[in-house]
């Protein structure tokens, strides 16, 4: 199982921190040399719902934690607006208002997850 505080937290804010300063919408858009492990929308779902088992760890961590409800909410939508995306075309993606949400949920995040 993946450590909540080790791993998947900081992880999640590392996606957060990703998304937020525009990074993965430049890489994507081959606006950016700066390359991640993240190549397209489907990745960026892949890697948070698959390799880090966000559904799973998410709803069995918040359960026992000592977090300001303000944390909790932040990565509650935040990993609610991630499933909104929808396509692999990063383009179409970074244009949406899906992402526009996923945006700012992760400002959110980031500004109220420590």
């Amino acid at each position: 199982m993946i450590d909540f505080e080790q791993v998947w937290l900081p992880q999640i804010i590392g996606y957060a921190r990703l998304i937020s300063t525009g990074q993965l919408e430049n890489q994507w858009l081959g606006q950016s040399d700066a390359m991640t492990s993240v190549t397209d929308p489907d990745e960026l779902h892949e890697q948070i719902y698959d390799d880090l088992d966000a559904d799973a760890i998410w709803s069995e961590a918040r359960q026992n934690l000592d977090m300001p409800a303000a944390a909790t909410s932040a990565i509650d939508s935040f990993l609610l607006a991630l499933n909104g995306i929808e396509g692999n075309d990063a383009e179409m993606v970074v244009r949406s208002s899906a992402w526009a949400k996923v945006k700012y949920a992760a400002n959110a995040v980031l500004a109220n997850v420590r």
